[in-house]
């Protein structure tokens, strides 16, 4: 067996993160049922999320950030928390209602169409990578999935 590459292992364990993301709903919505609402789990799942950070940054030996080390950074590179809050809370409420492969086969499609506006206009710092034919083909089938997977 050959070695495996960075760019292989990184590609696993981005699938290793998909399979977390499609348990992330259906655990979200539960902790919903008992929470109240997908606002309150969204809540509990950061807060879960925030504690173990905190954890493995000390473990690790880092510093924890401070708002004055952030400063320089541009003002849409703080909206990550706020995407991340609606994709939590989203998951929460979606997933229980339309259930865990149609929540998170829109949830990709939706993920690829917008990497490839990133890439081909370089937005947010991007390295550009063109648009093409192919690239085209591959979100049509995935918007064609999100619709069988829905359907049947």
């Amino acid at each position: 067996m050959g070695q495996i590459s960075l760019a292989n292992l990184i590609i696993v364990l981005a699938m290793m993160a998909g399979t977390l993301i499609a348990a992330q709903g259906v655990v979200n919505g539960r902790m919903a049922a008992y929470m109240g609402g997908p606002l309150q789990a969204a809540f509990v799942s950061f807060s879960v999320g925030w504690l173990v950070l905190l954890v493995v940054n000390l473990a690790f030996g880092n510093d924890l950030p401070f708002l004055h080390a952030a400063r320089e950074a541009p003002w849409w590179a703080w909206v990550g928390g706020l995407g991340g809050a609606v994709v939590v809370t989203l998951a929460a409420f979606a997933v229980p209602r339309i259930g865990v492969a149609t929540y998170v086969s829109a949830f990709i499609a939706g993920q690829l169409t917008a990497a490839l506006f990133y890439d081909h206009f370089g937005i947010f710092g991007q390295t550009v990578r063109e648009i093409t034919p192919l690239r085209l083909l591959g979100v049509v089938f995935m918007g064609a999935g999100v619709y069988l997977i829905r359907r049947f």
